[in-house]
């Protein structure tokens, strides 16, 4: 691989090529803990913390598990606060990146940017902004849905292919119809259904009813939607995790590692076999 130049202008050196643990199959890098959203279930507690990771946190723990089929996963809090430093990593390495972001920040540079770079992206938002508002607002209060649907629109006046992660929780657990349909109109590819995780402001909420899924699922073949679904229920796409498998690394903002999801990671579950989620089919 060629020698590159950061966005201060320093030589990089090389990439090592024989570096890495080949069974790492997903690195989570928690860009920042900051977050311009207070979402009511936030099993991060994100804008709680203000912490970001530096480039060469990012580029250390990289180097330290590379290999070609790797994937990165940019995550927070909201990453996009901290759009440096993913922009930098995303142009360095030749690896599978992806990036969950709440899209309110998203604009068309942004957009074009991370496509060029190979970012796959990923939007969270919970339904129709009845409830969406509700679940993901700013710390004001003031809802955001309708800063998220033009993020969508964004995308998808681009042409720029994305997904949707919506966390299924009692408020919404009626809406997911809506939420599909959503997706359809505003040229989403996917969506993926995680259940509350009710560990940092999610601890105190009631966990939903997983069957509100399967009929979203089945809404969306019948309707003849051309949407895929991925990280569902277990029991309907027979998922693998990652951390389970032992093949899964969360990097702190200070670089602290865990072998875990994120979910586990800020739940400082050191083990993932213990995950309290499993029986969730997560």
């Amino acid at each position: 691989m060629e020698r590159q130049r950061g966005d201060e202008g320093e030589a990089e050196e090389d990439i090592p090529r024989n570096g890495g643990r080949a069974g790492v199959r997903l690195l989570i890098l928690s860009v920042t803990e900051d977050c311009n959203l207070r979402c009511v279930y936030c099993y991060a507690r994100g804008g709680e913390r203000k912490r970001y990771m530096s480039y060469s946190t990012a580029k250390r723990a990289i180097e330290r598990h590379y290999h070609p089929g790797m994937k990165v996963q940019l995550t927070g809090g909201e990453p996009l606060l901290n759009y440096k430093v993913v922009r930098r990593v995303a142009g360095r390495y030749d690896v599978r990146f992806s990036i969950q972001t709440n899209g309110t920040l998203l604009d068309h540079e942004k957009a074009e940017e991370l496509h060029d770079l190979g970012v796959r992206i990923g939007i969270s938002i919970d339904g129709p902004p009845e409830v969406n508002d509700v679940l993901r607002p700013y710390p004001s209060g003031r809802g955001s849905t309708r800063d998220v649907l033009r993020a969508m629109m964004v995308l998808k006046s681009l042409g720029i292919p994305y997904g949707i992660t919506c966390v299924v929780t009692r408020v919404n657990q009626s809406r997911l119809r809506d939420l599909v349909d959503i997706a359809c109109a505003f040229g989403a590819r996917s969506i993926s259904f995680d259940l509350l995780k009710r560990v940092g402001r999610g601890r105190s909420l009631s966990p939903p009813d997983p069957s509100s899924v399967r009929e979203a699922v089945l809404y969306a073949e019948r309707m003849g939607y051309p949407i895929r679904f991925r990280n569902v229920l277990q029991q309907i796409l027979n998922l693998r995790c990652a951390a389970l498998e032992g093949k899964s690394v969360f990097v702190f903002p200070d670089g602290r590692e865990m072998s875990a999801c994120a979910t586990l990671a800020s739940a400082e579950i050191e083990n993932p076999e213990s995950c309290p989620f499993r029986s969730q089919g997560l």
